[in-house]
């Protein structure tokens, strides 16, 4: 006999919220029964009353017994508390980056995941970027030799100018954990465990520039660049190795190209616009259909708990070396 789908709630109705409204529509394994937001974008008014998902109190929607998962999607600095209330009542859990927005945050989660034998997937999505995944291949298969260098860089406008909420560092930690997260989780998927982390920081609140050097256990340097002051959402690697280089840039149709100033409010600071049927190789796609198969029975998805402790590890750790001014050993958040 077939499987029931597994019913899901979503907490959040913003640009994200959105993007899993639309991947779960379209998921045989997930039907979407409720969400809870205090604000709600159309595209998820529309896509709501499109699969007739009730909107509902964050009470009532993570009410033991009501939904089986839970997708979070909300401001990072509720993500800790939500993720925990919801295993309390015994769901599995989706969050998207990062899982919390402190180490101390962070621990809190681990100790109810241990408590609840709860299942939680966290929303790296980068690990499912075809480019992205092949590079680790690239590197993992010794494709390149010794990686000696890593770098990467992201780029964004400013998502302050559409959710002030994102201006204010304590909430959201500003470009490290909005942005660059993507490209430590990356680094620690591809190469392993870092040791010491040095970061600079600059520039008024949701305007920030950042820049982040690594040094991991294998040797291997990385560097990653970030900052909310561009035109639109660009990214790019490079891995450097001893027998060849691995090259992917998301902005090689840029030519010469100088942004300064105030830039137009985008419609949205996501890559693209939400789709009816996002394309099977969609890494938001992606990464929410294995979630959701793992907490039915499957295999583990590509990015759990685990790995969610691991980049906030580090990017705390660039916080605080931003603080200081002065490299900062990473300490594992449990």
């Amino acid at each position: 006999m077939a499987r029931e789908p597994l019913k899901v709630g979503v907490l959040g109705a913003g640009a994200m919220a959105a993007v899993h409204f639309a991947n779960l529509a379209s998921c045989e394994r997930a039907t979407v029964v409720g969400f809870a937001a205090n604000v709600v974008s159309k595209e998820v008014e529309i896509l709501s009353r499109r699969i007739a998902a009730e909107r509902m109190t964050v009470d009532q929607l993570l009410a033991p017994g009501l939904i089986d998962a839970v997708v979070i999607a909300t401001p990072t600095d509720t993500h800790a508390d939500l993720a925990c209330r919801a295993m309390d009542a015994g769901m599995s859990v989706f969050c998207e980056k990062p899982v919390a927005r402190s180490r101390e945050e962070g621990k809190r989660v681990a100790d109810v995941a241990a408590s609840t034998h709860a299942r939680v997937a966290i929303g790296h999505d980068l690990r499912y970027a075809p480019e992205y995944d092949d590079a680790r291949r690239y590197i993992v298969d010794g494709l390149l030799g010794e990686v000696a260098t890593v770098r990467m860089f992201r780029v964004n406008v400013s998502p302050a100018n559409v959710k002030p909420w994102y201006g204010e560092a304590s909430r959201s930690g500003g470009p490290l954990f909005d942005m660059a997260i993507h490209d430590l989780d990356w680094c620690l998927w591809a190469l392993g465990p870092i040791r010491r982390v040095y970061a600079r920081q600059s520039g008024p609140a949701g305007k920030e520039v950042a820049s982040i050097v690594l040094r991991h256990d294998c040797g291997t340097i990385a560097y990653v660049d970030t900052s909310w002051r561009d035109s639109r959402l660009m990214s790019g690697l490079e891995v450097c190795g001893t027998e060849g280089i691995y090259r992917v840039s998301a902005s090689s149709d840029a030519g010469l190209q100088v942004v300064r100033g105030e830039q137009e409010v985008p419609a949205s600071y996501l890559p693209t616009g939400v789709s009816d049927v996002p394309p099977w190789d969609d890494p938001y796609r992606m990464e929410l259909e294995a979630a959701m198969a793992w907490f039915d029975g499957g295999p583990e998805p590509r990015a759990v708990l685990a790995d969610g402790l691991a980049v906030l590890a580090v990017v705390t750790a660039a916080e605080e070396s931003i603080r200081k001014g002065t490299p900062v050993e990473v300490k594992e958040t449990t």
